[in-house]
């Protein structure tokens, strides 16, 4: 399995072929390391296409000016879906701002959810793949 890792700070982002990225956030994340994450995010998909996104951000907080940059910089086309792990009630409301700004790069449909567990994520991913299969 190939693997690509990367070590922000007190965070990480980790790439798991064919399409999963798994980024753990723990504490404040300010804008150097949104944009670094950011910076990550964009190279995992020109290297290897989209993918899902499991975010788990239950310990973290993002500040206005990383959660704007984060929303103007990220794509959507670099996604499959995002899964967002241990989310709060204001950190679901950001997410689905987030989300709603990365709408606006192009992709007609994004999809992201919030889920208690990493397993809880991971059944999203399969469902998400197999109703994906039945369409296309």
């Amino acid at each position: 399995m190939q693997q690509l890792e990367w070590k922000i700070g007190a965070h990480t982002i980790r790439y798991e072929a064919p399409d999963v990225v798994l980024a753990n956030f723990v504490g404040p994340i300010d804008l150097d390391e949104i944009k670094r994450s950011v910076e990550a995010y964009g190279e995992i998909a020109q290297k290897y296409g989209p993918y899902y996104l499991i975010a788990d951000i239950g310990q973290s907080q993002l500040g206005a000016e990383p959660r704007r940059y984060l929303s103007e910089n990220a794509k959507a086309d670099w996604f499959k879906g995002s899964i967002y792990v241990g989310a709060d009630v204001v950190q679901q409301t950001f997410g689905k701002v987030i989300a709603l700004g990365m709408l606006f790069t192009g992709k007609t449909r994004f999809e992201t959810t919030f889920v208690k567990d990493h397993d809880e994520a991971r059944a999203w991913m399969a469902q998400h793949r197999q109703k994906n299969k039945k369409l296309g």
